[in-house]
């Protein structure tokens, strides 16, 4: 609990630092299961490496923000694309100078397993924190 309190000030304290696009990404693979876009929203987490928090703005546009899990540095955000069978997130980390590609697809309603591609490949799986 003290860690979801954690997450939640110091996302609010850098909410503002980050840069939130909404746009087109390529489109790879599909979700297994049945899921609305409203199931992306919430705090996510996978230990060592980033959080994320998906969000509707006042527009009711769907919103995405990424930031280390160790520095708390948000990441900038590429390209963003929801639709009905994964997310597709590019992301630029200043600190590293790396950009990389992330796909996210549901397992469940609580994870999401998340193929990375940069220099190499790693799967990461999220857990929905709320």
């Amino acid at each position: 609990m003290k860690k979801v309190i954690l997450l939640t000030v110091l996302f609010s304290s850098f909410l503002s630092m980050a840069q939130i696009h909404n746009a087109s990404g390529t489109i790879k693979t599909k979700s297994a299961i049945e899921f609305t876009n409203d199931d992306y929203i919430g705090l996510w987490y996978s230990e060592g490496t980033s959080h994320i928090v998906i969000w509707k703005d006042n527009n009711n546009n769907m919103q995405f923000t990424e930031f280390s899990s160790t520095t708390v540095v948000p990441l900038d955000i590429v390209t963003v694309n929801f639709n009905k069978t994964n997310l597709y997130v590019k992301t630029f980390c200043k600190e590293t100078n790396w950009t990389a590609e992330c796909e996210y697809v549901f397992l469940d309603k609580t994870t999401l397993l998340c193929t990375v591609t940069a220099d190499g490949i790693a799967p990461l799986t999220y857990k929905k924190i709320r």
